[in-house]
């Protein structure tokens, strides 16, 4: 990132400097209108700032939100490359264990990763739940006749990590291809408390901020969250990464889209198998000019639909608020580290 405390020698190099230094992009806090951030300096940015806001109390009980406005010394066309192909797998401080691409129509076999992960507590939890789960009352986020797969696959014998790939491989499969056909408005996880249904909590994560929504509408009526699957993903991906030491696996897909001379990126990640229910990602990058350099400015906003935090209230659910701002300037930290 370029530095502003530029050393002047005399009054005509101090303003020519400042004018250098000064964003071109006028009217970017207008851009920002459907964010939480206003009055925006671009320049403190450009030092390495990073903003954020958190998002308090909102009508959707299990929601709990973040936001977060910064500058990368890249174009946009570059950042949004790095958003698609970026795999956060190889910062281990983020305690994600796997992440892999996904062709456009995966298959079981499309799913072999899942043998390579690493050999670690969070991770043989998760195989130790799934050799134990109970089709006709499952611990995990699967509706029933997914439930139902392990029996076969128990009878064909061996180990437990055999079991868990060929069970998770499955799953994940068929959710995926459900998501991009369009067929995920049926899928649903059977949990004791009654059935959750994923895109239904997309749906209403994108309701908790209207002008976020409003923004993005013309992106999401072109997927299959409101709208028939007219755009297709610009990447799908599988992951398995650690929520409060046990690993849970995920499927996910990221979009690209236009909006004047900004671009829309949205990571939808549709299935998680526990932990959580669904998590959206949103960036939006346009493109700015500080210190005569072209450069990125990006806001992000996550939106994360969970169990626990539907039952937290007053000063609790602030807190999990800032939990979450911890981890996503973590992730921030570890993205903008690719760009050095």
């Amino acid at each position: 990132m370029n530095s502003l405390n530029l050393i002047l020698r005399a009054s005509l190099f101090l303003i020519l400097g400042l004018i250098a230094a000064a964003p071109l992009r006028a009217d970017v806090n207008s851009d920002l209108a459907f964010t939480a951030f206003s009055n925006v300096d671009l320049n403190s940015l450009a030092g390495g700032k990073v903003l954020q806001a958190r998002g308090g109390l909102v009508s959707f009980q299990r929601a709990i939100t973040a936001q977060a406005l910064y500058v990368l010394d890249a174009t946009p066309n570059q950042v949004q490359d790095k958003l698609l192909h970026w795999n956060p797998a190889s910062h281990p401080e983020l305690k994600v264990w796997i992440q892999k691409d996904l062709p456009a129509k995966p298959t079981p076999a499309d799913f072999s990763g899942l043998s390579s992960m690493p050999d670690n507590s969070s991770v043989n939890w998760l195989i130790d739940a799934t050799s134990k789960l109970d089709p006709a009352n499952p611990a995990l986020q699967l509706d029933k006749s997914e439930a139902q797969l392990i029996g076969p696959m128990r009878s064909q014998g061996g180990d437990k990590k055999a079991l868990f790939v060929n069970f998770w491989s499955q799953v994940l499969s068929d959710r995926v291809n459900h998501f991009i056909t369009g067929k995920a408005a049926s899928d649903s996880y059977s949990l004791s408390g009654g059935d959750i249904n994923p895109l239904g909590e997309i749906k209403s994560l994108f309701q908790v901020y209207p002008k976020v929504h409003q923004e993005y509408a013309p992106l999401l009526s072109q997927i299959p969250v409101e709208g028939a699957p007219k755009l297709a993903p610009s990447s799908l991906y599988y992951d398995s990464f650690d929520v409060q030491g046990g690993a849970v696996l995920g499927a996910g897909a990221v979009y690209r889209f236009n909006q004047g001379d900004a671009i829309q990126c949205v990571d939808l990640e549709y299935y998680v198998c526990t932990g959580l229910y669904v998590s959206i990602e949103l960036e939006q990058l346009w493109p700015v000019t500080i210190n005569g350099k072209p450069e990125t400015l990006v806001w992000r906003c996550d939106l994360v639909s969970t169990v626990n935090v539907a039952y937290l209230h007053g000063t609790e659910r602030l807190a999990s608020g800032m939990i979450m701002l911890q981890d996503v300037k973590q992730g921030i930290d570890a993205f903008r580290a690719e760009f050095k």
